[in-house]
């Protein structure tokens, strides 16, 4: 047998594999599980937040974490500099992130970045995560927010899934950037039936 017919075979025989465990359990191919944050498994994990602060912060970095975390939650910090002047000015939060503790990082990261004028969309963020001036998220997953709309967040009244269901409306992108810099066009949301 030629190296070619082995080659040909070993694919054959790779994508009869592959076939036999798709069809033994057809669920593997599918998405619908919904990740719940009340369940027993995920009660209990720690926030971490991820902040990348300007170098003028370097020798506070104990009081910058002292700020993020309080006695009551479990929240892990993590801390890296900005190698150039200021670190981007936004903010993600993720879908079970405790609302006080989203509440005390918007404050934070106000008070160390100067401002929050960008939130992240929150579909592609760990369930248990908030970035702070994050350089590791593609800008187009960035939305425009306002002052007024960031004071709103920071509202102590807002129940948990109040605070969840409004950071998601507002990191919701309103507009999709066109290819080769041709400008940008409103996003159309989908009619349910």
């Amino acid at each position: 047998m030629t190296p070619r017919h082995q080659k040909k075979q070993a694919r054959i025989c790779a994508i009869f594999i592959a076939c036999m465990v798709l069809w033994g359990r057809p669920e593997a191919l599918s998405a619908d599980v919904v990740y719940d944050c009340g369940a027993k498994g995920n009660r209990d994990k720690s926030t971490t937040i991820e902040m990348v602060l300007s170098k003028k912060w370097k020798g506070q970095v104990e009081e910058v974490k002292r700020a993020l975390v309080s006695d009551a939650e479990r929240v892990k910090v993590r801390l890296r500099f900005y190698p150039a002047l200021d670190p981007p000015t936004n903010i993600g939060i993720g879908k079970c992130v405790p609302t006080d503790v989203a509440r005390r990082a918007i404050q934070e990261a106000i008070k160390y970045s100067g401002k929050i004028d960008r939130l992240i969309r929150q579909d592609i963020l760990p369930h248990h995560w908030i970035k702070i001036g994050s350089t590791d998220t593609a800008e187009l997953a960035w939305t425009p927010v306002l002052p007024e709309d960031l004071a709103r967040l920071t509202d102590a009244n807002l129940s948990s899934d109040q605070f969840q269901e409004l950071y998601r409306s507002l990191a919701e992108p309103k507009e999709r950037r066109l290819p080769f810099g041709m400008g940008s066009q409103p996003v159309q949301k989908a009619t349910q039936k």
